[in-house]
């Protein structure tokens, strides 16, 4: 039941980004928009070639993580309540941690993010200006900042490490939820070349075992947002 329910709120999460991203670049792009929406109009080169440029348009990029990140949100929240009913919150972790467990681990994810850092600086094919771009094209910080900053990374740790971890740990061990977890985690940030997503996985493991160890998906929501934060602030 909770790797069903993962699969629909991935579905609803794709399509409600897809149809956000869409629409602005529509709103974008008035030679397009004027007749209206159709389904005629997916197959229109030109709406390919405005949405190949405006892919890292940090705007669109804020709206789209806004939109699917609220409403996925809500949609695990319902959903797993209506399913565990009495247990729906241990279920997905959403308990305060010990304050000693989140210094742990917030320690771990700095050093783990220094070494990252390290690498994407002195390793050609670990470097990528993904980040840069879109914050270069914003002309709402405040837009990114909630949206790619805090939202985006609520909703990535209750679909992974709050619904995935929670229903795989009926069936499977402790590492075994963990490394599928971050397999998808990394799976998830496509818009990065292989070799980016290759340092993302090893984030998706120590945001993991944060989670399991702690007890409490506020860990890894935190560090999480920490990370996301910084990204933001120092592409």
């Amino acid at each position: 039941m909770g790797v069903a329910l993962f699969g629909v709120v991935v579905m609803v999460f794709f399509l409600i980004q897809t149809s956000v991203f869409i629409r602005g670049v529509l709103r974008h792009s008035p030679d397009l928009s004027k007749d209206g929406f159709s389904i005629g109009l997916l197959n229109d080169p030109r709406l390919n070639e405005r949405m190949a440029d405006l892919v890292m348009n940090g705007d669109l990029v804020a709206e789209v993580a806004i939109w699917s990140g609220v409403i996925c949100s809500l949609l695990i929240l319902l959903a797993v309540r209506l399913w565990k009913r009495g247990p729906w919150s241990r279920f997905l972790g959403l308990c305060w941690p010990n304050w000693k467990q989140v210094l742990l681990w917030l320690g771990v994810f700095l050093m783990l993010g220094l070494v990252i850092e390290g690498l994407a600086h002195w390793v050609p094919a670990f470097h990528t200006d993904f980040m840069a771009k879109v914050i270069g094209s914003t002309t709402h910080l405040i837009g990114l900042i909630l949206g790619v900053g805090i939202i985006a990374p609520v909703f990535e740790e209750l679909l992974l490490r709050g619904l995935l971890f929670g229903s795989l740990r009926h069936i499977l061990d402790e590492h075994s939820a963990v490394a599928l977890t971050a397999g998808v985690f990394a799976l998830m940030h496509m818009q990065y070349d292989p070799a980016i997503m290759l340092l993302i996985l090893p984030m998706g493991v120590v945001l993991g075992y944060a989670r399991s160890r702690s007890g409490s998906l506020l860990v890894p929501i935190l560090l999480h947002i920490l990370n996301n934060l910084i990204t933001v602030f120092y592409p």
